[in-house]
Protein backbone atom coordinates (compact mmCIF):
# COMPACT_ATOMS: atom_id res chain seq x y z
CA UNK A 1 0.00 0.00 0.00
CA UNK A 2 0.77 3.35 -0.81
CA UNK A 3 0.65 6.55 1.19
CA UNK A 4 0.75 9.79 -1.26
CA UNK A 5 0.94 13.61 0.11
CA UNK A 6 0.17 15.29 -3.30
CA UNK A 7 0.44 19.54 -2.23
CA UNK A 8 -1.64 21.12 -4.99
CA UNK A 9 -2.91 24.60 -5.98
CA UNK A 10 -6.22 23.82 -6.04
CA UNK A 11 -7.30 26.23 -8.69
CA UNK A 12 -4.39 24.88 -11.08
CA UNK A 13 -4.63 23.16 -14.37
CA UNK A 14 -1.16 21.85 -14.31
CA UNK A 15 -1.81 20.09 -10.82
CA UNK A 16 -4.61 18.78 -12.20
CA UNK A 17 -2.69 16.96 -14.80
CA UNK A 18 -0.58 16.14 -12.09
CA UNK A 19 -3.22 14.78 -10.01
CA UNK A 20 -4.92 12.93 -12.58
CA UNK A 21 -1.81 11.04 -14.13
CA UNK A 22 -0.80 9.80 -10.36
CA UNK A 23 -4.48 8.74 -9.90
CA UNK A 24 -4.11 6.37 -13.31
CA UNK A 25 -0.34 5.29 -12.63
CA UNK A 26 -1.60 3.80 -9.02
CA UNK A 27 -4.83 2.22 -10.59
CA UNK A 28 -3.11 0.60 -13.70
CA UNK A 29 -0.48 -1.00 -11.65
CA UNK A 30 -3.40 -1.75 -8.91
CA UNK A 31 -1.88 -0.36 -5.93
CA UNK A 32 -3.31 0.43 -3.26
CA UNK A 33 -3.39 4.22 -2.59
CA UNK A 34 -4.58 6.15 0.36
CA UNK A 35 -4.35 10.08 -1.16
CA UNK A 36 -3.89 12.91 0.82
CA UNK A 37 -4.62 15.78 -1.36
CA UNK A 38 -3.16 19.06 0.71
CA UNK A 39 -3.88 22.78 -0.35
CA UNK A 40 -0.61 24.41 -0.77
CA UNK A 41 -0.35 28.47 -0.75
CA UNK A 42 2.15 30.60 -0.52
CA UNK A 43 4.27 33.22 -3.04
CA UNK A 44 5.20 30.55 -5.83
CA UNK A 45 1.57 29.11 -5.53
CA UNK A 46 -0.01 31.97 -6.34
CA UNK A 47 2.59 33.55 -8.67
CA UNK A 48 2.11 30.37 -10.77
CA UNK A 49 -1.99 30.92 -10.43
CA UNK A 50 -1.40 34.84 -11.77
CA UNK A 51 0.63 33.33 -14.74
CA UNK A 52 -2.22 31.07 -15.38
CA UNK A 53 -4.58 33.39 -15.46
CA UNK A 54 -2.82 35.51 -17.57
CA UNK A 55 -2.28 38.22 -14.46
CA UNK A 56 0.14 40.43 -13.95
CA UNK A 57 2.85 39.92 -11.35
CA UNK A 58 3.24 43.25 -10.29
CA UNK A 59 -0.43 44.24 -10.42
CA UNK A 60 -1.73 44.32 -6.50
CA UNK A 61 -4.91 44.24 -7.23
CA UNK A 62 -4.89 41.01 -9.52
CA UNK A 63 -2.43 39.66 -6.80
CA UNK A 64 -5.10 40.43 -3.84
CA UNK A 65 -7.90 38.45 -6.11
CA UNK A 66 -5.44 35.86 -7.04
CA UNK A 67 -4.81 35.22 -3.40
CA UNK A 68 -8.31 35.16 -2.50
CA UNK A 69 -9.22 32.71 -4.79
CA UNK A 70 -6.66 30.43 -3.68
CA UNK A 71 -7.06 30.88 -0.19
CA UNK A 72 -11.16 30.88 -0.99
CA UNK A 73 -10.56 26.85 -2.83
CA UNK A 74 -8.87 25.51 0.00
CA UNK A 75 -11.16 26.23 2.15
CA UNK A 76 -14.11 24.69 0.36
CA UNK A 77 -11.89 21.76 -0.39
CA UNK A 78 -11.23 21.78 3.56
CA UNK A 79 -14.93 21.91 3.82
CA UNK A 80 -15.90 19.49 1.33
CA UNK A 81 -13.99 16.78 3.23
CA UNK A 82 -15.93 17.09 6.02
CA UNK A 83 -18.42 14.85 3.88
CA UNK A 84 -15.66 12.11 2.86
CA UNK A 85 -12.28 12.89 1.21
CA UNK A 86 -12.98 10.89 -2.13
CA UNK A 87 -15.72 12.82 -2.89
CA UNK A 88 -13.81 15.92 -1.93
CA UNK A 89 -10.74 15.02 -4.28
CA UNK A 90 -13.37 14.42 -6.85
CA UNK A 91 -14.78 18.22 -6.32
CA UNK A 92 -11.47 19.90 -6.37
CA UNK A 93 -10.60 17.98 -9.43
CA UNK A 94 -13.79 19.43 -10.85
CA UNK A 95 -13.28 22.84 -9.71
CA UNK A 96 -10.15 23.11 -11.26
CA UNK A 97 -11.41 21.79 -14.53
CA UNK A 98 -13.89 24.27 -14.44
CA UNK A 99 -11.60 27.27 -13.73
CA UNK A 100 -8.40 26.65 -15.30
CA UNK A 101 -9.65 24.27 -18.61
CA UNK A 102 -13.25 25.46 -19.17
CA UNK A 103 -12.34 28.81 -18.43
CA UNK A 104 -15.26 29.49 -16.34
CA UNK A 105 -15.19 32.01 -13.62
CA UNK A 106 -14.12 31.66 -9.77
CA UNK A 107 -17.88 32.48 -9.04
CA UNK A 108 -20.78 31.16 -6.84
CA UNK A 109 -22.50 29.86 -9.76
CA UNK A 110 -19.15 27.86 -10.62
CA UNK A 111 -18.79 27.02 -7.02
CA UNK A 112 -22.13 26.16 -6.34
CA UNK A 113 -22.43 23.74 -9.68
CA UNK A 114 -19.18 21.99 -8.91
CA UNK A 115 -20.42 20.87 -5.07
CA UNK A 116 -23.86 19.60 -6.84
CA UNK A 117 -21.89 17.52 -9.76
CA UNK A 118 -19.57 15.68 -7.01
CA UNK A 119 -22.58 14.85 -5.14
CA UNK A 120 -22.07 16.96 -2.09
CA UNK A 121 -23.99 19.16 -0.15
CA UNK A 122 -23.94 22.91 -0.78
CA UNK A 123 -25.38 24.49 2.05
CA UNK A 124 -23.16 22.65 4.29
CA UNK A 125 -20.16 23.54 3.00
CA UNK A 126 -20.94 27.02 2.72
CA UNK A 127 -21.70 26.87 6.40
CA UNK A 128 -18.30 24.15 7.14
CA UNK A 129 -15.88 26.63 4.73
CA UNK A 130 -16.00 29.38 7.44
CA UNK A 131 -15.85 27.09 10.75
CA UNK A 132 -13.04 26.75 13.02
CA UNK A 133 -12.62 23.06 12.22
CA UNK A 134 -11.80 24.12 8.48
CA UNK A 135 -9.25 26.90 9.77
CA UNK A 136 -8.05 24.88 11.90
CA UNK A 137 -7.37 22.06 9.40
CA UNK A 138 -5.86 24.56 6.68
CA UNK A 139 -2.91 25.41 9.36
CA UNK A 140 -2.05 21.93 10.16
CA UNK A 141 -2.32 21.69 6.43
CA UNK A 142 0.19 24.74 6.16
CA UNK A 143 2.36 23.15 8.90
CA UNK A 144 3.02 19.94 6.95
CA UNK A 145 3.92 21.54 4.14
CA UNK A 146 6.64 23.66 6.06
CA UNK A 147 7.71 20.67 8.07
CA UNK A 148 8.50 18.57 4.67
CA UNK A 149 9.93 21.63 2.98
CA UNK A 150 7.67 21.53 0.08
CA UNK A 151 8.93 24.45 -1.69
CA UNK A 152 6.49 24.59 -4.87
CA UNK A 153 3.23 23.03 -6.15
CA UNK A 154 2.41 20.46 -7.65
CA UNK A 155 4.74 18.33 -5.19
CA UNK A 156 4.31 14.47 -4.41
CA UNK A 157 5.57 12.34 -1.31
CA UNK A 158 5.08 8.64 -1.31
CA UNK A 159 5.59 5.88 1.45
CA UNK A 160 5.36 2.60 0.63
CA UNK A 161 3.51 1.17 3.59
CA UNK A 162 4.43 -2.40 3.28
CA UNK A 163 8.39 -1.61 3.63
CA UNK A 164 8.44 0.21 6.88
CA UNK A 165 12.24 0.61 6.69
CA UNK A 166 12.05 2.33 2.85
CA UNK A 167 12.39 6.13 3.14
CA UNK A 168 9.45 8.46 1.64
CA UNK A 169 10.15 9.93 -1.90
CA UNK A 170 9.47 13.72 -3.05
CA UNK A 171 9.02 14.51 -6.36
CA UNK A 172 8.44 17.74 -7.23
CA UNK A 173 10.01 18.01 -10.96
CA UNK A 174 7.19 16.62 -13.70
CA UNK A 175 8.71 18.53 -16.72
CA UNK A 176 7.98 21.52 -18.00
CA UNK A 177 5.65 20.75 -21.07
CA UNK A 178 1.93 21.46 -19.81
CA UNK A 179 0.63 18.64 -21.94
CA UNK A 180 -1.57 15.46 -20.03
CA UNK A 181 1.17 13.15 -21.94
CA UNK A 182 4.28 14.43 -20.82
CA UNK A 183 3.03 14.87 -17.81
CA UNK A 184 2.35 11.10 -18.20
CA UNK A 185 5.29 9.91 -18.95
CA UNK A 186 7.22 11.75 -16.37
CA UNK A 187 4.98 10.34 -13.34
CA UNK A 188 5.01 7.02 -15.27
CA UNK A 189 9.12 7.18 -15.41
CA UNK A 190 9.72 8.53 -11.42
CA UNK A 191 7.28 6.17 -10.30
CA UNK A 192 7.77 2.98 -11.85
CA UNK A 193 11.17 3.36 -9.58
CA UNK A 194 8.86 2.74 -6.67
CA UNK A 195 7.50 -0.50 -7.88
CA UNK A 196 8.27 -3.11 -5.68
CA UNK A 197 9.76 -5.57 -8.92
CA UNK A 198 11.30 -2.13 -10.38
CA UNK A 199 14.38 -2.96 -11.66
CA UNK A 200 17.60 -0.60 -9.96
CA UNK A 201 17.23 2.86 -12.07
CA UNK A 202 18.48 6.10 -11.49
CA UNK A 203 16.06 8.42 -9.32
CA UNK A 204 16.80 12.04 -8.61
CA UNK A 205 14.21 13.06 -6.73
CA UNK A 206 14.43 13.69 -3.01
CA UNK A 207 14.19 11.13 -0.18
CA UNK A 208 13.18 12.20 3.29
CA UNK A 209 12.81 9.72 6.29
CA UNK A 210 10.48 10.84 8.64
CA UNK A 211 8.28 8.32 10.65
CA UNK A 212 6.00 10.68 12.06
CA UNK A 213 4.24 11.29 8.46
CA UNK A 214 3.67 7.52 7.96
CA UNK A 215 -0.33 7.83 9.20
Amino acid sequence: MWEVFLYINPLCSYCLKVEQAMIDFTRKHEIDTQYHFVTNYNMATINDYMQLKGFKITDINERTTASQEVVEAAKLYKAASCQGNKKARNFLMNLQEQVNVLNNPFDDTTIKRTINNSGLDYKAIMVDKESQCVVQGLKRDQQLSMEMNIQKAPTAVIFDCDEEAKPGVMINDFGISTSQESINAAVNSQLKCELPQADECINSNTVISLDKFRR
